[in-house]
């Protein structure tokens, strides 16, 4: 990459963070919100059954990982049609950059306060349950958790190429974002599902970042699940790639 692109990366990321920074209460959001829907569900959990230290930690891990995933796989599909409605894409879109560099610097603007909200929420629980090993744990979830996200970038170029293709976000997402939270898996037992669900539930980023982050915090951690992580992280980012660079092509000869 030249240092031309280099720069407008940097100036992307830069912008972004800017944007986010002007709603304090939407990060606030990102690390309070686990709390609230974990502890809720266990509190109405413990009418019918005992609780542990341990059901709670995966309940929190497991929305903590889920709400994160939806925010990654919109970012950029947000970003496209904000830029169109307000005017500017056409701009973006003959300009020498590139949109590639353009939708890598602001979803990995995401990641990078996606993973900060992370560590901020997950310290707590972490260092109450484990200690101080808990921090050796957190950060070893935390790279997973990095590398679970850019398969999720992966899918986010291609709901990107769609809205570009159909010119409705709304309709797009509303249909999209149901499907990835029910096919998360990792909010809920997978063994529920049916056979040819669970099979889908096993290939999607979600399932296997939020899998792999547990196991590595309760110490039961296998090289596999990292292995396939990262399978997953290349698989996802091509497919979406070149999903996304023929739904552009297509959207560029039709015109914006």
């Amino acid at each position: 990459m030249r240092v031309g692109k280099l720069g407008a990366l940097y100036a992307v990321m830069i912008n972004e963070l800017r944007i986010i920074s002007r709603e304090p209460g939407g990060l606030a959001l990102l690390v309070i919100l686990p709390y609230f829907i974990a502890g809720g569900t266990a509190f109405i959990a413990s009418f019918f059954t005992r609780v542990t230290v341990g059901t709670f930690t995966r309940q929190f891990l497991g929305f903590e990982v889920l709400m994160l995933s939806l925010i990654m796989v919109q970012v950029g599909a947000r970003f496209l049609w904000e830029e169109r409605n307000g005017g500017r894409l056409e701009f973006l879109l003959i300009s020498p950059v590139g949109m590639y560099v353009i939708l890598f610097g602001t979803s990995l603007t995401m990641v990078l306060v996606n993973v900060g909200a992370f560590t901020v929420a997950s310290l707590p629980v972490l260092y109450l349950n484990y200690g101080f090993v808990g921090m050796v744990k957190l950060a070893l979830a935390l790279l997973l958790l990095f590398i679970g996200l850019f398969p999720l970038y992966g899918i986010g170029l291609i709901i990107a190429g769609l809205i570009m293709r159909f010119n409705d976000a709304n309709a797009v997402m509303n249909i999209i974002a149901p499907i990835l939270t029910i096919l998360s898996g990792s909010t809920y037992p997978v063994y529920v599902l049916p056979w040819w669900v669970r099979d889908l539930v096993y290939i999607l980023p979600m399932y296997q970042t939020f899998y792999s982050m547990y196991m590595e915090i309760t110490g039961r951690a296998y090289v596999h699940l990292v292995i396939n992580l990262i399978l997953s992280a290349v698989i996802y980012l091509l497919l979406g790639g070149t999903i996304y660079a023929n739904l552009e092509k297509d959207f560029r000869k039709k015109g914006v």
